[in-house]
Formats: structure tokens, sequence, C-alpha cells
């Protein structure tokens, strides 16, 4: 993963919001530190998903040695398959397992067709975000080899593997000119936060490391069946893709088989450890610096002298309103997400009329809104496009550190002290004034996106004199 990426990927396991799951969708949710529901549609096309596999941090070994031979091959170590047939029998368990996904009847220049679009668009994506800064190899293009590919005339799940082999290319579609999912990934790279060395191929699970894999077994998070893959070219396999799920799993096994139904490798998931929430004494509250009150409002740019864009105007909704709005979303939160890794974001009890409206901007029925609870120990950060949570929303909660600050967030900051106005060096805007309230300021309607950006932020005192200079990753890009 590149520098920033990792970032955000660190920002999110300090938080004191959801611990990391195990897939790269929920990484990057994860790194937005929120429940995400905004533009679906285009970040389904864009962001680095993957319509196989995924399988967080994992071990794997080979169980047999180069001198062993079938009849040497403990019964547990093999797998009988029925030459008529071709069903498999896994003959540790027991088991029967799922056929083979089906090999899709397209061409490999129809499959090409299909997705290069969509990933070239991720390239894009990617690049100007400035993730995947190890990936050199360019979009596909008709000199990538089609190492696997399972569907129909509509559904589609498939790999192209680099010139050079180094970057894996994943495509699922519903149909033509349907993506449901993009990914890259590297044969070199190691996963995020591996402590085994695996490349993101096989930590990803849609590749076998060792040579020979004829027959691949598949064990899930999200299904009792245990699931034959379809093999392709150098190693590279796939569970193909049904047309309903998001196509995406969470491993718990993979099992590689020769041609004579000998296993070869193995690879079990093993769940990474979680990082323990520093402790916070239950006396400590938040504290935020106290107000400064400017003597001159600067309209231009102390740097530049070029006009200042106005800050983001104060949402006319009425603080019971945004509480009332924000429960909804709240809600949700809490009951399709993770259990809290922070008993205070959980302990601090639903949103209601007593939460303090700390920070409120938008216009209409768009919203985002800085929320803190009745002891002071709790933030919550509400984005909303529309005036209840059937439309596209943003969310995320957090609590008080040891300093008695909130964590840095990418979508608000607190103010720093003696700092009566602040300058935000948004990249399309230019320098914009930010909205100040209740010791927390907000640069623009933060939410529903990725446009992460290191960007300079500028404090001034009263008298319009600069006391304060720093950089700061903020959601730069806006509904």
């Amino acid at each position: 993963m590149s520098t920033d990426i990792e970032r955000l990927l660190a920002a999110a396991a300090d938080d004191t919001d959801q611990p990391l799951g195990t897939d790269v969708d929920d990484l990057l949710s994860r790194a937005r530190r929120s429940v995400r529901r905004t533009r679906i549609a285009t970040v389904s096309t864009a962001v680095l998903t993957t319509g196989v596999i995924i399988a967080g941090v994992a071990t794997w070994s080979a169980n047999r040695s180069d001198s062993e031979g079938p009849a040497g091959t403990p019964k547990n170590q093999t797998i009988t398959i029925d030459a008529r047939t071709g069903a498999v029998v896994d003959n540790e368990t027991g088991r029967q397992a799922a056929p083979v996904p089906p090999t899709s009847p397209l061409s490999d220049a129809d499959v090409y067709q299909r997705c290069v679009p969509y990933d070239r668009e991720n390239v894009t994506f990617l690049q100007e975000h400035k993730a995947n800064v190890w990936d050199k190899a360019g979009p596909i293009t008709p000199q990538w080899n089609v190492v696997y590919k399972s569907g129909d005339q509509s559904v589609l799940s498939a790999g192209f593997l680099s010139p050079d082999k180094s970057i894996v290319s994943t495509c699922t579609m519903n149909a033509p000119q349907k993506p449901v999912s993009n990914g890259r990934l590297s044969t070199t790279e190691t996963i995020p936060r591996s402590t085994d060395g695996l490349p993101q191929t096989v930590g990803s699970g849609v590749q076998v490391p060792v040579s020979g894999a004829a027959h691949v077994l598949v064990e899930t998070n999200e299904d009792t069946v245990l699931r034959q893959a379809l093999v392709g070219s150098d190693g590279f396999y796939t569970l193909g893709y049904d047309g309903l799920s998001r196509g995406v799993h969470s491993v718990k096994r993979v099992r590689a088989y020769d041609a004579d139904g000998r296993k070869i490798w193995q690879f079990d998931y093993k769940a990474p450890a979680r990082p323990t929430p520093p402790s916070v004494p239950s006396s400590v509250t938040v504290k935020t610096a106290e107000p400064v009150t400017p003597s001159v409002v600067l309209t231009k740019d102390p740097l530049t002298g070029k006009a200042l864009a106005p800050p983001p105007s104060v949402s006319p909704l009425t603080d019971e309103q945004v509480t009332g709005r924000c429960r909804g979303v709240d809600d949700i939160y809490f009951t399709n997400g993770r259990s809290p890794m922070d008993s205070r974001v959980k302990a601090a009890g639903p949103v209601t009329k007593d939460w303090q409206v700390a920070l409120k901007t938008g216009t209409g029925n768009k919203l985002t809104a800085v929320l803190v609870s009745p002891d002071k120990r709790v933030y919550a950060w509400c984005h909303m496009l529309g005036a209840t949570a059937k439309g596209a929303y943003d969310y995320n909660r957090g609590a008080v550190q040891a300093n008695g600050k909130f964590a840095d967030s990418f979508e608000f900051g607190m103010v720093p002290d003696g700092v009566a106005q602040l300058v935000v060096d948004l990249p399309k805007q230019g320098p914009t004034r930010a909205l100040i309230a209740n010791g927390y300021y907000i640069w623009g309607l933060t939410g529903g996106n990725s446009g992460i950006q290191n960007v300079r932020i500028r404090g001034y005192d009263a008298q319009g004199k600069q006391i304060y200079d720093a950089t700061k990753d903020v959601d730069a890009d806006f509904d």
C-alpha cells in the first residue's frame, strides 16, 4: 500500500471506533472511519475493492516434502477425485466440495474489452490519491494475460497478470457496463499489517504461491460450504461471482492439491492482533480552546493578498433537527456495525437532543455536524445528504484522549489555543476560511467521498497575526 493509504489505515487502527476488518472494502471504509453509503455506485468502480477473496493476515505452509510420494501421503493430506464426474471429496473432513465455478464462455479479448475502462478508472483514481505507489504497470492492455475468467455471458470474475508479472488486476461485473468491483494487487508487496511477508496476491486469496496446484479448496467465513475454486494459470484462482453478493469473501482456510490429490500448500487465517486503546481516566473530558473573537476579520490571504474563499455556511437546521436526523444513522451505526473498541463510545448511548451540536454546516437537506455527548467524552460526526438515513450518509464516533482532545479527524478539527481564525489551503478552492464554533472547525461539507489530502492549516490571533502553522489530512472533496 502507499504511504498515504498506510497512514489512513494506521489512523483507522488507532481510532476509538471499530476494529479493522478483513476485506479491502472494509479497510478503506475504516480508513475513512465511517459507515459508508455515499457514492456507492462511483466508489465501487474506482476504489481498491476486489471481487475475490480477501484474507487479512494469514500463515501458510507447505505440507509435503519433495521426496514424498502418493503412497506416503497421509489420508488427511489428500482429496478423492471422481474420475467420471470430477466431484471432489475432502478426505480430512469427509465433506464433498461444491463444484468448480464455471469458466466464462467469453474470449480473452471480450473479457479485456469489458474490464479495461473500469481498470483505467481505478488506476487513475489510485494515482490521484497517491495510492499504490508500487504499481508501475499502468492500466491493463491486450498484452496482459487473463489468468482466470469465470461466469457466463453476463456475470464475470476475471484476473489479468501484467507482462512483468508484478501486478494482478481483478475485475468483477454483473453485466457488460455494470461493474461490481475492480482491484489492483501486487505479487511482491506484502498485505497490510502482515507479519509473514505474504504477497498481496497470496494474502488476498487469489494465488497459490507454489507450482503444481490443480485443485484449490476454500473455506470462508460467509458460508458453511466447502468451495472449490477455478484454477487458472500462474497459480491464480477464483471462486467466481454469482451476480448476487459483492463477490468478496474472508478466508478461513485455503488448501491446494496437485493433480493426484496430494496437498501441496495450506493457508490459514490468523486474526490480527487488535490494538489496545490507551487507558484514559474516567475523569477526562474534552477540553476545547477558549473562544477568541477576531478584531480583524480576514478577507484576503495574508500570504498572497488574494481573496479568501468564504467559510462554509452554518446549517439552517435547528439543533434539535440535527440531533434528530443524526439519530437515524447513529442507530444504523450500532445496529449494523461491529462493537466499538472503546467502551466509552458505546456507553455514551444513542444520540439524543441532550447531545451538544458543536458544529453544523450545510444547506437544505445537506448536513455535516459534530455532536458531543452530555458527558463530554464522546463525539459523533454525522454527514447526510438527505433528510433521513434512507439517503446517502457517512458517520463515525470517537472518544476523548488522555490529553483532553478528540483524535485527529479527516472531517473536522479542534481549534488550537489562542486562534481566532483559521485558513485551510484546499487544493481546489484555494485558501479558505474555516467555520469555527464551540472550539471546533470545519472547512466544508465533509463526508461521503475519499478525497483525503494533506493540506496546510494556518491560524491567526484576534489581531490577524499568524500564530499557528501545521499540516493535516483533510477531506478536501466535498459533496
